[in-house]
């Protein structure tokens, strides 16, 4: 036997010395994690893998393969998808995704996992982390805020059927004392329309719920975005000019195509110039809106801008709830639907201070950039440019 020279001596040290951290590493990471074969054995495992899969290591390595504690078989064949990937290329594969993880006792559990090649071999490292406690936390905030929208909307429904349905009573008390005396026909008749009245203005509130509840379905075509603004203008020049308001507009021109529902945009662009109208009806001097259209990260971004009073930094969050509203006469269900319309495209609605010192209202509606490539190269083949 050939024996160990110092150099070599000093290697192997250096060798133990390197496992022995990576080892110290691998236990002291915090999170449960273990080494994976190409086969999907677990050949390695820590001791926060034994706390979240219930058994020991020595019940794990070599005997147990990462796949056994997938619970649901949608999630087996999407994470061994991902396992096949990464062998052919580490990019292919995402390094982090959630799924259900069944251990020693038929626990499922939500967990987070983290997954990567180990250079220079084919092995895998993967951690997981427990977040069954932080999505039922995250379903409850989620059902704690339906339940506030729930009790917004409901108060806001109980606050607008109150004063027609108190006027329907007034008015009913009245008819039962004087229905029957024939002097008093002219004042039943008048009675009876007051009552119709406050009745329409229920179905009414009834009906912008509906609307609220179940919006139209967005009917998605191919569209340059300016058309559906250029209508929602033209739509209000008449009472921009009765208002004594100036309206300017610049749309960028050769804007990507973008998937949207024509109408629904020109309805919204339509009721942001009408609330900036409103916003500005009492005031002294000059008034004015502006709307432009542009094109950032791959995104639309259209602008409505007054120089009204604006909205202060308590309201700008508010002014989207259903049936708020700061404005006498107004139902508040207006901004809600037009935040509605805008997140069924996909998009963002927010507000802001404009640059004219009124309030800005900033949509947001990305572009399907394949789409739109596909499209170029149909047009280029065919000279349709």
């Amino acid at each position: 036997m050939k024996p160990i020279n110092k150099e070599d001596r000093i290697d192997y040290k250096a060798l133990l010395e390197s496992e022995d951290k990576y080892r110290t590493i691998f236990e002291k990471t915090g999170t449960a994690t273990v080494i994976i074969e190409e086969d999907t054995t677990i050949s390695l495992a820590n001791k926060e893998f034994e706390k979240l899969s219930g058994y020991s290591k020595e019940e794990v390595e070599g005997k147990k393969n990462w796949t056994d504690f997938i619970s649901h078989k949608d999630d087996l064949d999407r994470m061994m998808a991902y396992h096949t990937d990464r062998r052919i290329d580490p990019n292919r594969a995402p390094r982090n995704y959630e799924y259900k993880f069944r251990d020693k006792h038929d626990t499922v559990k939500k967990v987070s996992a983290t997954l990567a090649g180990i250079p220079g071999t084919k092995k895998s490292v993967g951690s997981f982390l427990d977040i069954t406690r932080a999505k039922e936390m995250e379903h409850l905030l989620r059902i704690q805020d339906k339940m506030t929208s729930l009790g917004r909307v409901a108060a806001g429904i109980a606050h607008e059927i109150r004063n027609p349905l108190s006027g329907i009573n007034i008015y009913l008390n009245t008819l039962e004392k004087i229905y029957d005396r024939a002097e008093n026909l002219d004042k039943v008749k008048q009675i009876i329309g007051q009552v119709q009245s406050a009745s329409r203005k229920i179905e009414s509130v009834i009906k912008r719920v509906m609307d609220f509840s179940k919006p139209n379905e967005p009917k998605l075509v191919l569209t340059d975005i300016n058309q559906p603004i250029e209508e929602a203008i033209n739509l209000s020049l008449v009472t921009l000019r009765k208002s004594g308001i100036k309206i300017e507009k610049a749309l960028a021109r050769d804007l990507p195509l973008c998937h949207v529902d024509p109408l629904l945009i020109e309805e919204v662009v339509l009721n942001l110039i009408t609330n900036a109208t409103e916003a500005m009806k009492n005031m002294d001097g000059d008034k004015k809106i502006d709307v432009t259209s542009s094109v950032k990260n791959n995104r639309i971004i259209v602008r409505v801008s007054d120089s009204g009073p604006g909205v202060t930094p308590d309201l700008k969050d508010k002014i989207f709830y259903p049936f708020y509203s700061t404005k006498n006469g107004s139902t508040g269900i207006g901004l809600s639907i037009n935040h509605r319309i805008i997140t069924d495209h996909g998009g963002s609605l927010r507000v802001s201070t404009s640059k004219l010192g009124g309030a800005e209202f900033v949509i947001e509606i990305p572009i399907k950039k394949k789409l739109n490539a596909y499209i170029t190269s149909i047009k280029k083949a065919h000279n349709l440019d």
